[in-house]
């Protein structure tokens, strides 16, 4: 009884259904990004620069010694629904220039130059408006601001830096129809 159990009993059961919501999520991202670009193997190469942002703002707030609390407990939803989308973009313009030219680098080059314009705008946008937070009078909203900022910058570069030479390696295997 009585406030502090019952704000820890509350935070531990947020905790579990952020564990089991980011699990379910994570499945059912894996079987779209399946079901989109029309390979299981291409689908589950694809969650690699989905998650990455996901690990590098744990680290942040493991380099900084952020806590977790009920706002950083937000960022793990917000930064995989921000990351899935610039992948499919890059990915979908990938395979269908790819499967113009045959040639990986052509297509990676092709898709920077249409996809990857829109993909660095909404990024710059969307960083600036989540690191407005930091200007916050409460600690957990300016950590939130940082890290939601920060994961959003990650998974652009994820998305231009790790994607395309995945996509690269993979097309040499043959793996992309």
């Amino acid at each position: 009884t009585g406030m502090i159990p019952m704000l820890i009993n509350t935070f531990t059961q947020s905790i579990n259904s952020s564990v089991v919501s980011y699990m379910i999520a994570f499945a059912l991202i894996t079987l779209s990004m399946m079901f989109i670009m029309g390979d299981i193997r291409l689908g589950l190469i694809s969650m690699i620069p989905n998650l990455t942002p996901i690990l590098m703002g744990m680290s942040l707030m493991y380099i900084y010694d952020l806590p977790l609390d009920m706002f950083t407990l937000l960022i793990g939803s917000i930064a995989i629904g921000l990351a899935v989308d610039d992948t499919i973009h890059f990915l979908h313009n990938f395979k269908r220039y790819y499967l113009e030219s045959g040639d990986a680098t052509k297509a990676v080059e092709h898709t920077f130059f249409t996809t990857g314009k829109a993909m660095i705008i909404t990024t710059i946008v969307l960083s600036l408006g989540f690191y407005a937070y930091m200007f916050g009078q409460m600690q957990s909203v300016q950590n939130f601001g940082f890290i939601t900022g920060s994961v959003i910058i990650f998974a652009l570069l994820s998305d231009l830096l790790l994607a395309p030479a995945l996509m690269v390696l993979i097309s040499k295997k043959g793996w992309i129809k």
